[in-house]
């Protein structure tokens, strides 16, 4: 079990739209746990295009949220500070939309959760911070106690980690994750991410170096 913890990005404005996010999908997700028929017409099953917003709101338990919620916490903050809360909104809507289509494509499952979108948001923050470090809780069940600490390492060899193991799942058929839309959410934010780059949308302050300052050699790996 590998869980982030924190991301050493300085931000310069209050990420709102994050913060209104997750308490949106809270607050949606803890009533579906005592309303099943609520999850059930929210979920993603391919019968109604609503469902490719709805999704996004409810989880299939305290863990699920749980995760989710971390995740969207300590990259969503970094990002939504970056791109500005209104766009970070639609950001956020365009990569779950996107991981939901390429689920219904490619796997056609029901699914809940917000997944795609979180994904959709770590593809943005590896195109914007991938020399950042990004400080993680380890997990290692054993037949002895567990053995678990904390450890810090770049975002782009973490996030790289995160990527194989979506990639193992949809090779290998890992029931019941919906891989696939976490890898078209990712698709989504690490293109979007990109284009907002590259066309002048998004400014990188003298001390930050994005992916494409790495991959033209201008800083150390």
């Amino acid at each position: 079990m590998l869980i982030p913890l924190s991301v050493d990005v300085t931000m310069y404005r209050r990420p709102i739209s994050n913060y209104a996010i997750i308490a949106v999908t809270v607050f949606y997700s803890v009533g579906g746990f005592a309303n099943p028929e609520f999850v059930r017409e929210a979920m993603l099953d391919g019968s109604s295009p609503g469902g490719l917003l709805s999704y996004m709101l409810v989880h299939g338990g305290f863990m699920h949220l749980f995760g989710n919620m971390v995740f969207l916490w300590v990259f969503g903050n970094a990002v939504c500070a970056k791109v500005g809360n209104g766009t970070y909104i639609l950001i956020y809507i365009m990569a779950g939309i996107v991981g939901g289509v390429a689920h219904l494509v490619l796997d056609g499952a029901p699914t809940i959760g917000a997944s795609g979108a979180i994904n959709g948001i770590v593809g943005m923050y590896l195109i914007f911070y991938p020399l950042n470090n990004v400080t993680c809780f380890y997990l290692i069940f054993l037949p002895i106690p567990p053995f678990c600490g904390t450890f810090s390492l770049s975002s782009m060899w973490i996030i790289l980690l995160w990527l194989i193991f979506d990639i193992r799942g949809v090779i290998m058929g890992v029931a019941p994750v919906a891989y696939w839309a976490h890898l078209g959410g990712f698709a989504a934010g690490f293109g979007i991410g990109a284009l907002l780059l590259f066309a002048g949308g998004i400014q990188m302050s003298d001390t930050e170096c994005s992916l494409a300052d790495v991959l033209r050699g201008k800083a150390p790996y």
